[in-house]
């Protein structure tokens, strides 16, 4: 009688080298824990931890982590146990202060950030760091990488000053070696500006995105993909200044390098049709707003299912789009399925809450409901605060009442717009321990 074959079902958890599934193997450790190191899908998504583990030291290679099916490197928990054994293996082999560890180092520190530990990955970038500099000069092109890489550390921090200071110095360097129009100072270039962005200078922000694309364009040419992210920073940045018309024309530049690069339709086109739709509005073409929005929320239902919470921002945008069109119950319905898409995951309070109860406020307003919309501002202005600290939550608040205004006042509302301002002021002033003025109903 032939011997029974063991089968497993597509959903079960099965190791891609030893072909256990999980909870038929008798021992347990922490080597048994089941990860997904790659984006390999199917049958080669799983693999327990210490088959991987015993797979690399076979290899020999502690400097290669790249999965030999996708070739994407290794991340999160299985980067962070090869990486560690990388540097105990370097170390044993070439002493602490070499370059070997260096290289190590960096695996682990990237793994640190990739599981939401950013103070793990500066202090290992900052031995890395040293070390480079020890063997290589604090100025050599080696330590370029490494100083970008802890300045997003610091960033993850909260420590914005310490942040600009390194990317400032690694695009020094990189100008130096390279030259100032070089293809590998944009990405620099890149962070840098967002850096300014956090920081409120906007007018830098400008001036360094605008170099970077220009490289970009230079290098790649004006339609090549990497050059949309860059092109819908810039219509942000222009979008604060006022210019909506040119927030516009690099909004529809990145919408079609997208939908030619990905598909009309593509997931990655939806926050780019968002952003154009309320560029839209702040012309004053609230049905092109409308439309762009009501194609982000096919899209998005479509890629993350309905009322997901990547969606409410867009919900939202299209509360407003309705009410200004004159459409009360759509706008409410709007409004209301952006607040519970806000909710879906347990998250009461985030970012995102915040900007959604500020736009259904003014939502609210237009439609003669006071009442709410005064509670939706208030709970606006504690989100904000409290998620973002007092200074950033003050610079959204701002930003986000300048162009919601924008596109209010575009559509004939100014009357929504101006309550709108002395709503976030008031706020201000209520947090400062000033007396508040109630916002009148329209």
């Amino acid at each position: 009688m032939a011997p029974e074959l063991t089968t497993h079902t597509c959903t079960e958890k099965v190791c891609r080298f030893c072909l256990l599934a999980e909870g038929e193997d008798d021992e347990e450790d922490d080597l048994d824990e089941f990860v997904t190191p790659c984006p390999c899908r199917g049958s080669a998504k799983w693999v327990h931890l210490g088959c991987l583990t015993q797979y690399v030291k076979a290899r020999g290679d502690w400097h290669d982590f790249k999965c030999p099916t996708c070739k994407q490197l290794y991340e999160g928990k299985a980067l962070c146990r090869l990486a560690e054994l990388s540097v105990e293996h370097m170390t044993a082999e070439y002493g602490k202060d070499a370059l070997q560890v260096a290289h190590s180092l960096c695996y682990m520190a990237q793994a640190k950030s990739q599981l939401g530990d950013a103070r793990g990955s500066k202090q290992l970038l900052e031995r890395s760091l040293a070390i480079e500099e020890l063997h290589n000069g604090p100025d050599h092109v080696s330590t370029a990488a490494t100083l970008a890489e802890l300045a997003s550390a610091h960033g993850k921090l909260g420590q914005v000053q310490r942040q600009k200071e390194l990317l400032e110095k690694s695009l020094a360097i990189k100008e130096q070696h390279f030259g100032c129009g070089h293809i590998s100072t944009a990405v620099t270039l890149n962070n840098l500006a967002t850096v300014h962005s956090e920081r409120g200078d906007i007018l830098q922000e400008r001036e360094l995105l605008e170099r970077s694309l220009a490289i970009k364009e230079e290098y790649l040419g004006k339609n090549h993909v990497q050059n949309a992210a860059t092109l819908v920073n810039l219509a942000g940045v222009y979008s604060e200044l006022g210019d909506a018309s040119r927030c516009r024309e690099l909004l529809r530049h990145s919408l079609a390098i997208e939908e030619q690069h990905y598909g009309i339709g593509h997931v990655e086109t939806a926050i780019t049709l968002n952003n154009l739709a309320l560029a839209c509005g702040e012309t004053g073409d609230v049905e092109g707003m409308r439309d762009l929005l009501q194609q982000s929320l096919a899209i998005k239902d479509q890629h993350f299912g309905v009322d997901h919470v990547e969606s409410c921002l867009t919900l939202a945008n299209l509360g407003m789009a309705c009410s200004v069109l004159g459409d009360a119950q759509l706008a409410r319905d709007y409004c209301t399925r952006s607040l519970e898409a806000c909710d879906c995951q347990g998250r009461h309070n985030s970012r995102r809450r915040g900007v959604v109860l500020l736009r259904a406020s003014a939502v609210h307003c237009a439609l003669g409901e006071a009442s709410v919309a005064e509670a939706f501002t208030t709970q606006a202005l504690n989100v904000l605060r409290e998620v973002l600290g007092p200074a950033a939550g003050s610079r959204v608040l701002g930003m986000e009442k300048t162009r919601t205004s924008r596109i209010w006042s575009a559509a004939g509302h100014a009357n929504v717009a101006q309550w709108l301002a002395m709503c976030v002021t008031t706020g201000y002033s209520a947090k400062k321990g000033d007396p508040v003025a109630q916002p009148s109903s329209l």
